[in-house]
């Protein structure tokens, strides 16, 4: 791979302190990141440096990059528009099976964390006779087939309608009579290959009743709302979608991003690939409601003969406490989000801005260049040095 896409600019920020060198940056004399010599050249190229921008076709440049903790992309929809004239662009395959099929290979080819997670945005596509080819489905079932466990499955809102009338949201009108208006929702895959893979769903959690809020690292231009002893976030997110003053037809927006990464991407990872976890202990409390109630719609005295296992129980109300962070090795570094089509980098800016490292990768220099100036600006604007305290720990 040529000089220039690797080649990056200073200055990088530092998320850690260690006396350890493996992950230096080198420099030549005018200041930018050498060009890459080794065969784990990405990853030095990353070293304390905050983000890596590649331009060039994603199916090949995975196969050369480090091991990432989290994957967070939207993928071209299939023959919607070209981005440019390249023939190697996923999404003017022509059909539905082969596009998925170039899909999936690429996932397989990211050297994930065994306890890493992947993030797809997708949007379907119709038929020359209006009826919808399904293809968030049929992705989703093939990555199963090859082994990907389907973890959870987000509803991205952006257009609401009400019982009254009212709607939350704008989206673009289908211009179709005899249909309702699909371009409402999209949905948000998480993938993962471990049955128990990292995650810090305190992260992402949102105010409850009763308690004051304690929140989650928020840089100023993250407006996504948590409290780290709050309730479990839903599954459905109301987001609109993402404007930059760039030109780029998919861009999504920065919020959507903050809360997959920010639950699925270590803010610590050791020097042997460990990644610490968050300590939590429940605490009661009192929220407010009437003592002895119980969970599901069975209450005392009735006799539960069938249903859900987990309905009927007495319900005692409990926040999570967060207490400290399992083992946090000297020389650690932080989690590396990837997005093999990183457009103008949106997914770059709000990883930066929480903490994490990142790797973005796409086809053209324009959108390369783009993405390569937003991370630059975000890495200086961000927060420099992350502490387990800053993230609920008492460290």
């Amino acid at each position: 791979m040529s000089k220039d896409r690797y080649e990056e600019q200073t200055p990088a920020v530092s998320y850690y302190q260690s006396d350890s060198s493996r992950n230096a940056v080198e420099c030549d004399s005018s200041g930018k990141i050498a060009a890459p010599s080794g065969p784990d050249t990405v990853s030095q190229q990353l070293g304390q440096s905050s983000y890596q921008i590649i331009c060039g076709d994603s199916r090949e440049i995975v196969k050369t990059l480090p091991q990432v903790h989290c994957v967070v992309t939207s993928p071209p929809y299939l023959a919607q528009r070209k981005y440019g004239s390249s023939n190697k662009e996923i999404g003017v395959e022509g059909d539905a099976v082969s596009y998925v099929t170039d899909l999936c290979d690429l996932f397989d080819a990211i050297h994930l964390h065994p306890l890493g997670s992947a993030w797809v945005n997708l949007g379907d596509k119709r038929n020359g006779d209006g009826g919808l080819l399904n293809l968030p489905a049929r992705f989703s079932i093939e990555m199963q087939k090859r082994g990907w466990q389907l973890v959870d499955h987000v509803i991205w809102a952006k257009a609401v309608s009400f019982a009254d009338g009212t709607t939350a949201g704008n989206v673009m009108p289908e211009p179709a009579n005899g249909r309702l208006n699909g371009n409402g929702h999209e949905v948000f895959y998480r993938f993962t290959k471990s049955k128990d893979p990292w995650s810090d769903t305190c992260a992402v959690r949102i105010p409850r009743d009763g308690v004051k809020p304690i929140p989650y690292l928020l840089p100023d231009e993250i407006n996504v709302v948590t409290a780290i002893n709050g309730r479990n976030l839903f599954n459905v997110w109301h987001f609109p979608s993402g404007k930059t003053r760039e030109a780029h037809f998919a861009s999504y927006g920065l919020d959507l991003c903050v809360r997959p990464i920010a639950m699925t991407c270590p803010p610590f990872v050791n020097p042997d690939g460990s990644l610490p976890e968050r300590i939590v202990e429940m605490v009661e409390y009192d929220d407010g409601r009437v003592r002895g109630r119980r969970t599901g719609k069975y209450t005392s005295g009735t006799v539960k003969t069938a249903g859900r296992n987990d309905v009927g129980r007495p319900y005692i109300a409990k926040y999570p406490n967060t207490i400290g962070w399992t083992e946090i090795h000297d020389g650690w570094t932080p989690g590396i989000v990837l997005d093999p089509f990183c457009g103008t980098g949106t997914t770059g800016v709000a990883a930066l801005m929480l903490g994490r490292r990142f790797i973005g990768i796409d086809l053209y220099q324009e959108y390369a260049d783009i993405a390569r100036a937003r991370c630059q600006k975000a890495s200086r604007v961000g927060p420099q040095v992350l502490t387990p305290k800053m993230l609920g720990g008492t460290k």
